[in-house]
């Protein structure tokens, strides 16, 4: 919390921009269509339009790696613990994703209430956040920023603790299971898909609250056993 600028309103930012951005979209589309865009358009945009949830992560992971390397040396130094540093960071991530998703909730409030902002902006009522579900919306991306967040200070935290080499080799590891998994989803394709469809939102919560949890883990289990 040092930086609000970067831990509390950058994402909000962010968020604003895509809804922003989508609204130019929308408008654009109507010079040919015409305002309000088609029942049928409209459906297209709700079901196809990730960028609530994928507009901020990459941004988020940057700051995790920060809050991870940054304070770390002075918080020692003022008499903090390896263990203490971790839970203040994670307290910290807890308000930045609980901020995020409370935007998320507002704006999807805002888009309901005015009926898509009269001529069917679809930015925050859109199928991957519950479609116009308030609870699966938060979630989603609450779980987004916490798992984007924690996936930067744990690489964060191995490159602090044992440098280059150990990073390269992690993220190498890292990207050979997630290959791995996308070969078993191909191979198993039609199961998995029909095992996962009647989840929807609940998917993505499960998945980042999961991956969530093992880098928690990880994180703190090299955090305390770092030689730097």
């Amino acid at each position: 919390m040092a930086e609000k600028q970067y831990s509390l309103l950058v994402p909000l930012y962010i968020l604003a921009l895509y809804w922003v951005i989508s609204a130019l979209i929308v408008l654009l589309m109507g010079i040919k269509m015409s305002l309000p865009l088609p029942a049928a358009t409209q459906e297209d945009n709700a079901s196809s339009n990730f960028g609530s949830v994928f507009s901020f992560p990459g941004f988020l992971i940057v700051v995790g790696a920060l809050c991870a390397n940054r304070q770390f040396g002075a918080a020692l130094a003022f008499g903090s613990t390896r263990r203490g540093f971790w839970l203040g960071t994670m307290l910290g991530f807890l308000e930045t994703s609980l901020a995020t998703g409370l935007f998320t909730i507002v704006a999807l409030a805002c888009e309901m209430l005015s009926h898509h902002w009269w001529f069917g902006v679809h930015a925050f009522d859109v199928s991957i956040l519950g479609s116009g579900n308030y609870g699966i919306a938060f979630l989603v991306v609450f779980g987004m920023s916490m798992m984007s967040l924690l996936a930067g200070a744990t690489f964060g935290t191995i490159f602090r603790s044992f440098g280059q080499m150990a990073l390269t080799w992690s993220l190498i590891a890292t990207a050979v299971v997630l290959l791995a998994l996308f070969a078993v989803f191909i191979w198993k394709s039609d199961p998995v898909i029909r095992f996962f469809t009647p989840w929807g939102s609940w998917t993505l919560i499960a998945g980042t609250g999961l991956l969530s949890l093992v880098l928690a883990i990880v994180g703190y289990f090299v955090n305390q056993r770092a030689t730097i």
